[in-house]
């Protein structure tokens, strides 16, 4: 744990970074491009809320482990989430006012790899509410994409392989995903 920029920067446990690590693999067998080194972080604004994802996950991780916890959580969702989540889903107002933005940083070198890295780059994504509004469109222009660029044969691809076209990203500018960079 430390912090940067003001919030504090904790590993994530997802499967993000392996995913990355084998796309930048693929890239590099199949196109010659130079891979590049990945870390995934979750970043908290304070420390109430970082302690109050320790205590959720700690009894998450508790209650999953057994039927009468699972059926405990799917009846009570409210309760074990502290009213963020509940069996009646989202009003329309809370869909309204929801957005979502993920901030993603690098830091390189522009020459030579000696002492610290003298280059960075922030992308940032952005959008309306992430859970009915933009992944609909996400999926869907994903859906396109892969059937535009037709059958491969190679197997299994991450995403950033099936997904590996500006159009995409042009596609959901249009439909109110921004993205962006700067550094």
């Amino acid at each position: 744990v430390w912090r940067e920029s003001g919030r504090f920067c904790v590993p994530f446990a997802g499967s993000d970074r392996s995913v990355v690590m084998r796309s930048q693999r693929y890239l590099y067998e199949k196109e010659n491009v130079t891979p590049v080194q990945c870390g995934v972080y979750m970043t908290f604004h304070n420390t109430a809320l970082f302690l109050y994802l320790c205590l959720f996950g700690t009894v998450f991780l508790a209650l999953v482990q057994t039927a009468f916890g699972r059926k405990l959580m799917l009846k009570y969702p409210r309760i074990f989430t502290l009213g963020l989540v509940s069996t009646e889903g989202a009003t329309p107002q809370q869909i309204e006012q929801a957005s979502f933005s993920f901030t993603f940083k690098g830091y390189g070198y522009s020459g030579e790899i000696t002492g610290e890295p003298d280059q960075c780059i922030e992308a940032k994504i952005s959008g309306p509410e992430p859970g009915y509004v933009s992944c609909s469109r996400f999926v869907s222009q994903a859906a396109y994409s892969i059937l535009k660029a037709g059958p491969r044969k190679v197997g299994v691809v991450t995403p950033a392989i099936a997904l590996h076209t500006e159009d995409y990203v042009q596609r959901l500018q249009k439909r109110g995903i921004s993205f962006s960079h700067s550094c």
